[in-house]
């Protein structure tokens, strides 16, 4: 077995008296799409917090690869091969399409502020490297003659996508998603659930996905980790996890 990409060791985060994550460990194998459920309040989105370094885990330890991420700040983190996308879209909704996906790439920028102040070639030709890496994941996303448009003015289904979009032109390595499905109806999760799985295949992307749409956690994910207040419950492979009694009982209710 190939050695994991992602792994957490005894995790733990406590705010004060509460703990929204308690001693949990599980690894991540590279190229793997990887789901998190568990009931709201479960700890989900905090364990995408303390992967991205919004929060400083109170105890064990984050490993990707073989760096440790405990103390790194968000933006080393991103920078180092780990972007993610939010639970409520967090776009620039003045901003274009386009210029939202070319400010993701500051941890990739070549030029210095003296480059941009006085317009050199460097700066120019930087530019238009950016512009064009931006353009093609647009078309590889079928969102390229929204370039030019208001993130703002898009449906809640195509900001989700520019998210995506945006997520990935941090050039990562591993992406996480925070309920890429919610809002969605089923025709809609089916489509992104190809989307996600194309996004894997083309980039060779690692992908942790937290939702609530079982459709889509189902339909794509090859391992999935379930939380419930804030501890592991039980993880494996889609059929062992909906026949796991604890689960049916916790997440899925006893009467399915």
């Amino acid at each position: 077995m190939s050695k994991p990409i992602l792994s957490l060791k005894n995790v733990s985060m406590h705010f004060g008296g509460i703990k929204a994550i308690n001693d949990i460990s599980f690894d991540v194998e590279q190229g793997c799409i990887f789901g998190i459920i568990g009931p709201n309040g479960a700890g989900k989105t905090t364990l995408f917090n303390v992967i991205t370094g919004v929060y400083i885990p109170t105890a064990g330890e984050i490993l990707f690869g073989e760096k440790q991420l405990n103390k790194l700040a968000p933006h080393v983190i991103t920078g180092g091969g780990i972007a993610r996308t939010f639970q409520n879209i967090r776009l620039f909704d003045d901003q274009t399409v386009l210029d939202n996906l070319k400010i993701a790439h500051y941890s990739h920028i070549q030029y210095g502020l003296l480059d941009a102040m006085l317009t050199t070639r460097r700066f120019r030709e930087e530019e238009a490297r950016l512009e064009e890496e931006s353009l093609e994941i647009l078309r590889f996303l079928n969102l390229e003659h929204m370039a030019n448009q208001k993130a703002g003015s898009l449906s809640y289904g195509v900001q989700r996508r520019v998210e995506i979009a945006r997520a990935l032109c941090c050039k990562p390595k591993v992406i996480l998603l925070d309920e890429p499905a919610a809002g969605m109806n089923p025709a809609e999760i089916d489509d992104l659930n190809k989307l996600i799985i194309g996004i894997r295949d083309h980039y060779q992307l690692t992908i942790l996905v937290v939702e609530h749409q079982m459709r889509l956690v189902m339909g794509i994910c090859e391992r999935i980790l379930v939380v419930n207040f804030g501890e592991k419950l039980a993880i494996g492979k889609p059929d062992e996890v909906k026949a796991d009694p604890a689960v049916l009982e916790a997440y899925l209710g006893k009467a399915n």
